[in-house]
């Protein structure tokens, strides 16, 4: 089965773990499963160079983008070229977008042109009112939709009056689970994400500065870069928390999952998540998982609403052993079957 992804960005090369983990953790468990993959990366990676990734798997089309909207008529010029060369190799069965965007208006536009199936996996505040695409949908286009968590898909309910007709969440592989728990952890609170204001982090730390309030010695950290990693830099010192939080800056994906596997608690405080991936690693990796109730939170870890809540339920966490929670989530393998069933069913198979 030929089926072509278009998304704005993917994996540069083998090496690059960081691009959209959970799209390259399916995408190779869907080429495992026989898929004949062709991914179209309209925005990033930058180079015009068609490339094979985790050989041998899929192909991937980069359109150089560079989040350039001025350029936009190149970008889809290319992406069009791509499409085309790829349809002509071989008869494609379906297109899958990612992100109701510019991405999902090509996968559009290419299926109505070849009369093939065309599916949306919805990730992220694309199903919130600010986003303009979602002027053009209507309920018609449901069963085409698929949401990441119930979370997400009633964000798009209450946006646009109808739910996606499909929810499938991401799930983590076995190969990245750890062998064993550690029995000792160096770090009591974990914060992970890209430093941006819907994380929140500023809630984050005035959060911990409860915690510290009733644990003194409590150890955190912050893992991430972003444009609000200065001010909350300030906030921390404001806060005096300037000996208990270390900011650990950007780091690879591995060394993000070997920080999960030394810290006793995730603290998640972000106002919005489609499904929050770092929640389903968290608990793979032993921690215990305390959030506001965005994404997947509800399924993995424990929610609360207000600082007090949210301080109270660490607390709590920090008694806890760590164990093994990656049950709470579900097996990669699972969700690229969910997703080949999805395209039979396109396909009237």
């Amino acid at each position: 089965m030929r089926i072509i992804w278009i998304t704005p960005g993917f994996a540069a090369d083998d090496q690059d773990h960081n691009c959209i983990p959970p799209l390259q953790l399916l995408a190779r468990a869907l080429v495992r499963f026989g898929v004949d993959l062709h991914i179209i990366a309209l925005e990033y990676p930058f180079t015009s160079n068609v490339y094979a990734w985790d050989h041998p798997g899929a192909t991937v089309y980069p359109c150089n983008g560079r989040n350039r909207l001025w350029m936009r008529w190149q970008t889809f010029a290319r992406a069009r070229a791509y499409a085309q060369q790829i349809q002509e190799n071989a008869q494609t069965a379906l297109v899958h977008s990612f992100w109701l965007g510019p991405a999902w208006i090509l996968g559009e536009q290419f299926c109505a042109r070849w009369g093939i199936p065309h599916r949306t996996t919805l990730m992220g505040q694309d199903v919130l009112p600010a986003n303009r695409y979602l002027r053009r949908l209507n309920a018609g286009h449901a069963g085409r939709l698929v949401a990441l968590s119930d979370f997400h898909a009633a964000a798009l309910e209450k946006t646009c009056g109808f739910r996606p007709g499909h929810c499938i969440p991401w799930g983590i592989v076995a190969q990245e689970l750890p062998a064993h728990l550690p029995p000792e952890r160096s770090v009591d609170v974990l914060g992970a994400g890209a430093l941006l204001p819907v994380k929140n982090w500023s809630r984050w730390l005035r959060v911990l500065r409860l915690v510290a309030d009733a644990q003194p010695a409590v150890r955190a950290m912050l893992i991430g870069a972003g444009p609000e990693k200065y001010a909350l830099q300030t906030l921390a010192r404001q806060l005096d928390l300037g000996q208990t939080v270390t900011f650990a800056g950007q780091l690879p994906r591995a060394q993000v999952l070997e920080a999960m596997r030394n810290s006793r608690v995730l603290l998640h405080t972000a106002n919005f998540e489609s499904f929050g991936y770092v929640l389903a690693e968290a608990a793979a990796h032993g921690c215990q998982v305390v959030s506001t109730p965005v994404g997947a939170a509800p399924d993995i870890g424990v929610c609360a609403d207000s600082d007090t809540s949210l301080a109270t339920a660490v607390l709590h966490a920090l008694t806890t052993p760590a164990t093994d929670n990656s049950g709470r989530a579900a097996r990669m393998e699972d969700v690229a079957a969910a997703y080949l069933a999805l395209y039979a069913s396109a396909l009237g198979h």
